[in-house]
């Protein structure tokens, strides 16, 4: 109700099935049309989560990874000085896996998929492998236990197999 919600039954078992789904996977896909409570679903759940336990407070940060070139993204190296330039989502990442403190973190992708960002995120959201992120200056960025990732999406229309598995 703090944010406004008037939650009916089937919204109430949204948030708690992506409560579940955070529990045992470390990238959950949200998705749905426009207008569909997304949003909505995880906020709910951030702000009972922080409700329940606000000594480990969740945080959140929501970048839409459209917005910005998939080299703004990501960094890439400066073609006239040699330098690597950090990227939103690899300053990020960086930043939420060196804090020391053990509390929830959450990255939000909020965006539709395109296969120019998200074939780099396959090393992170495969449950086989290490989750690290791997960037071009071959620094290796590692999703913690403590941290999450949600992406806040409309369909896979533009998701290869690699990804969806």
């Amino acid at each position: 109700e703090r944010l406004g919600n008037h939650p009916d039954d089937t919204f109430c078992l949204k948030v708690v099935q992506l409560e579940e789904l955070l529990a045992i996977r470390h990238c959950v896909f949200v998705m749905g049309p426009a207008a569909s409570d997304k949003s909505q679903c995880w906020r709910t759940l951030v702000n009972a989560r922080n409700l329940r336990d606000p000594d480990i407070p969740t945080s959140v940060v929501d970048l839409n990874p459209k917005a910005v070139k998939t080299e703004e993204l990501y960094g890439y190296i400066s073609i006239a000085t040699r330098e690597w330039r950090d990227g939103f989502l690899s300053n990020i990442m960086r930043k939420m896996s060196s804090t020391p403190d053990e509390k929830p973190k959450w990255i939000l992708l909020d965006g539709d998929l395109d296969a120019n960002w998200i074939e780099s995120m396959n090393s992170v959201m495969d449950d086989n492998t290490s989750r690290m992120l791997t960037l071009v200056s071959n620094e290796r960025t590692p999703l913690l236990p403590r941290m999450r990732m949600i992406f806040e999406i409309r369909d896979l229309k533009h998701a290869t197999p690699a990804t969806v598995s």
